[in-house]
């Protein structure tokens, strides 16, 4: 299988938590889309996905898988490991809203990226608070619920945080992002450091 990935992409980062999950990490060929330093969209990514997004995956048979929440659910049917979905069926919803929830946050944090790199005459104020609100209502929620967060055994909706609050970070340093949710602050701190965590942690 081949993964079309960029080393910043949050979204690439869940697919390769996955895999690590699911032990099928060494069953990927991963394509660095970013090995020059710049994001390029190659004529193999726009084949494999119309919309030349990633991450993607190229199967054996010339399938594609796209999206990252449906990647990650491909590899974990595919899995001869663990499972990034728990069992019972309440947590099994929770952990997918976390996930939708924390993809939501990233979109605008990603969302925001795009806005700052425009000239300066065509940036939204207006568009930026919108997309920033988002962000702080995201941390808020998450905040009230780090409680409810593993610190041994994780599931998609915790990789999905770990790697929005990375890639807020990343792209919004001086925002500081953690100190405004401090329950999540301590939990990140907790994990951050594990293997599954530190090991897909973005190159910056």
């Amino acid at each position: 299988m081949k993964l079309y990935y960029a080393n910043l992409s949050p979204y690439t980062r869940k697919v390769i938590a996955t895999a690590m999950i699911t032990g099928l990490l060494d069953k990927l060929e991963i394509i660095d889309l970013m090995s020059t330093g710049k994001y390029i969209p190659t004529p193999e990514l726009k084949k494999a996905n119309p919309l030349g997004k990633i991450p993607a995956l190229l199967l054996a048979n010339g399938e594609t898988v796209v999206d990252s929440p449906v990647i990650c659910e491909y590899l974990d049917a595919k899995s001869i490991k663990g499972s990034i979905y728990p069992k019972d069926e309440d947590a099994y919803f929770f952990q997918r809203k976390l996930e939708a929830l924390a993809d939501g946050c990233t979109d605008a944090t990603l969302l925001r990226r795009y806005e700052s790199v425009r000239p300066p005459e065509l940036q939204s104020a207006e568009w930026d608070a919108k997309q920033k609100e988002k962000m702080a209502l995201s941390f808020q929620y998450f905040d009230s619920v780090a409680s409810r967060l593993g610190t041994s055994e994780f599931y998609i909706g915790e990789i999905s945080i770990v790697a929005m609050i990375d890639y807020a970070d990343i792209r919004f340093p001086q925002e500081n992002w953690l100190s405004t949710a401090p329950n999540l602050k301590k939990w990140y701190d907790l994990v951050k450091v594990l293997p599954l965590f530190s090991e897909t942690a973005p190159k910056k």
